[in-house]
């Protein structure tokens, strides 16, 4: 047994019951513990203290007495009574609860009959005790008769049943407390230890339990806020709806669950956290408080916020692409005929200035379906191995005439820079965009930076980058000194259409197109600003393994004539019309084809050699990639250029952007088709 005898009796109550059973009967006890320790003690005899336990001759017969009491206890008899060999009457009744040997109840130091006085002299003698002493001593033993001292252990029997009754009681009040003890304790670790928030409030709704996930949640200890009201320490939770919450769950409305938004004004931080609030009810099934458990889900929720994001921006993107395939054929029947009909007038005539705003409507046009194909990552690129710090110094020139006379620019490169891989076009196409951006922040001057550096990112520091994922990146940094934005404009700005300028000023695809760019070059962009403390946005573009050539190579645009045959194939009548008038001018004999399969026909059932087959990608019935690969299965030879207006998805299903195949994006003019021929013509495959 765990409880030792002390535990489970009132051992002040039991030394005055064996006092006054001394007074009556004259009869000494004491209760000992098994492992010697005296509990009560009622008239303990001179001889046995004074002498017989402090000689060490003696002492050995008392040991030797002890011993022969605890051996027959221990063979479970009800008492033992011994005489010692020094002439003195002991008894021992053993003391058990629920089975257990706890103690013993002496009687002794007595005598059964009136002792030998002679016998007392010699042992004096004998082991040196002082004569007159020790028989005084000897005359103050009392001399019980047997069956007194029968009586006395009769009673002594049934006291130590209700001593083991009273201590049977108390054992199990004292495993009661034990188990409760144990399990308020489980209770608390579970508490403590629980994955999500654990909240209980009194009938007041006040504070009472408020777990280490909560600390951990709201940064305030449970010292902070046991026995306060949730508006006192959080304001916020009333202007939420919580407090009004809790009161109804309070008075009986049933269980409530709810997601909330909170901000601590101390931190700034902002965290959603959902929770249920259920009733919290006593035996008699009152309701006497609320418990509330709690989780925080704001990861969950910037997850979704990112994921609605994405799914926004990939149904603009779609939308975007649809657009564009039709913009696009129309863009260059527009811009062919604009240039078409100034090819055949000198620049005086009357109609030259509205064929040349015509045309120019038409370009400009082509750069806002650029804009939504670069945001919804569905251009058609050619990424090659650049240097940034390159790019960004033959680009100042064209930012220059963009920024106004009071912005100071200022381009900041970094030593040994990484290459990265991407479309050079792309790189002019972000710089010009956030550069006008910054100049429409600073109308009244101040400083464009531009500065580039190599940065690794680790795993730790990929946690407050969004979209981040650990690695090697070129960071191109624009900053500006303007107006700076606002936390609710910072939430919308690389939405397209979104634009903060008045109407007729922006369309609203500069930061969206700068967005798309970066990530459908694997990278991703950050924004830091402060309405009055200017705006920074950081690129990160993932290295590139290659080497950017020393040097951009420069093309001459101008229109080439050539010679040969082309085989047009393309399903729009007016884009049919507009690229066969192109490919005349150009001085190439033209044959068309309304369909893919006319296109096979012309090509098997003809005898002069075809040089180029220039076909649009995405056709009826069969697609521009599929009709070249049953044409160059006879005539291998064949010179192919794809063009479309498609975005890139729809074109690269079509197996058209593989390595060394030749493309051109509608809409385009005539210098561009021709240059893009000529490249075809003289390359190897």
């Amino acid at each position: 047994m765990k409880y030792s005898i002390a535990e489970l009796l009132d051992i002040p109550k039991l030394q005055a019951i064996l006092d006054s059973l001394y007074e009556v009967s004259g009869i000494p006890s004491a209760i000992i513990d098994l492992e010697g320790k005296i509990l009560t003690g009622s008239g303990w005899q001179d001889i046995c203290t004074r002498y017989h336990r402090v000689n060490p001759t003696t002492e050995r017969f008392c040991i030797e007495s002890d011993r022969k009491i605890t051996s027959g206890l221990q063979d479970q008899q009800r008492h033992v009574q011994i005489t010692c060999p020094l002439g003195l009457t002991d008894t021992a009744t053993p003391l058990i609860i629920e089975g257990d040997h706890l103690a013993n109840i002496f009687t002794g130091q007595l005598f059964l009959k009136p002792p030998d006085r002679g016998r007392f002299r010699l042992q004096a003698e004998r082991y040196g005790f002082e004569e007159a002493s020790y028989l005084l001593a000897m005359d103050r033993v009392p001399v019980i008769s047997q069956e007194r001292l029968d009586q006395n252990l009769f009673f002594i029997a049934n006291l130590t049943e209700l001593l083991a009754m009273q201590g049977l009681t108390q054992l199990r009040s004292l495993e009661v407390q034990e188990c409760l003890r144990e399990s308020e304790e489980r209770v608390q670790q579970i508490i403590a230890s629980a994955q999500e928030g654990i909240i209980v409030y009194d009938r007041g709704l006040r504070f009472q339990v408020w777990n280490r996930y909560m600390e951990e949640l709201s940064g305030f200890s449970a010292e902070q806020v046991i026995g306060r009201l949730p508006e006192e320490v959080f304001p916020m939770l009333e202007r939420a709806g919580v407090v009004q919450r809790l009161r109804r769950v309070l008075s009986g409305d049933g269980v409530e669950s709810d997601e909330v938004e909170l901000k601590f004004p101390d931190s700034g931080r902002t965290v959603w956290h959902s929770d249920t609030l259920a009733p919290l009810r006593n035996a008699a099934g009152e309701i006497v408080g609320v418990i509330a458990t709690v989780r925080d889900i704001t990861e969950r929720k910037q997850t979704e916020e990112q994921l609605r994001q994405a799914l926004k921006m990939e149904s603009v993107g779609r939308l975007a692409g649809g657009v564009a395939h039709d913009f696009n054929n129309m863009l260059t029947v527009i811009m062919g005929q604009a240039q078409l009909a100034q090819m055949k007038i000198t620049p005086g005539h009357e109609l030259w200035q509205p064929l040349e705003q015509i045309a120019t409507a038409a370009q400009r046009s082509s750069q806002i379906t650029r804009q939504l194909l670069a945001f919804s990552r569905k251009e058609i690129i050619d990424p090659r191995p650049i240097d940034l710090n390159q790019l960004v110094a033959v680009t100042q020139k064209t930012l220059l005439r963009l920024i106004e006379e009071s912005i100071i620019l200022n381009f900041r490169p970094g030593a040994d820079l990484w290459s990265v891989k991407m479309d050079p076009s792309q790189v002019d196409q972000i710089l010009v965009n956030l550069a006008v951006n910054a100049r429409d922040a600073m109308p009244d001057g101040g400083v464009l930076s531009i500065h580039t550096d190599n940065v690794h990112l680790s795993q730790k520091s990929c946690q407050y980058l969004r979209d981040s994922v650990p690695g090697d990146y070129v960071q191109l940094v624009v900053s500006d000194t303007g107006v700076g934005m606002g936390e609710e404009v910072l939430e919308h700005v690389f939405e397209p259409f979104y634009t903060t300028k008045g109407i007729g000023k922006g369309t609203g695809l500069g930061l969206a197109t700068v967005y798309g760019i970066v990530r459908q070059n694997g990278g991703f962009i950050n924004v830091y600003s402060e309405a009055g403390h200017g705006t920074s946005f950081k690129i990160y573009l993932p290295r590139s393994s290659g080497a950017a050539p020393a040097e951009a190579p420069k093309r001459c645009t101008d229109v080439r004539i050539g010679t040969g045959t082309v085989l047009l194939v393309e399903d729009n009548d007016m884009v049919r019309t507009v690229t066969r008038s192109y490919l005349e001018e150009l001085g190439y004999h033209v044959i068309v084809a309304d369909t893919p399969q006319a296109g096979i026909d012309i090509c098997t059932g003809r005898e002069n050699r075809i040089d180029l087959v220039l076909t649009d990608v995405i056709m009826p019935g069969m697609s521009g990639n599929d009709m070249v690969q049953e044409i160059k299965a006879s005539f291998p030879e064949v010179k192919v250029l794809f063009m479309s207006g498609y975005t890139a998805d729809l074109v690269a299903r079509s197996g058209v952007v593989e390595e060394g195949m030749h493309f051109i994006q509608k809409p385009f003019d005539i210098s561009t088709l021709s240059v893009k021929i000529e490249d075809t013509f003289l390359s190897d495959d």
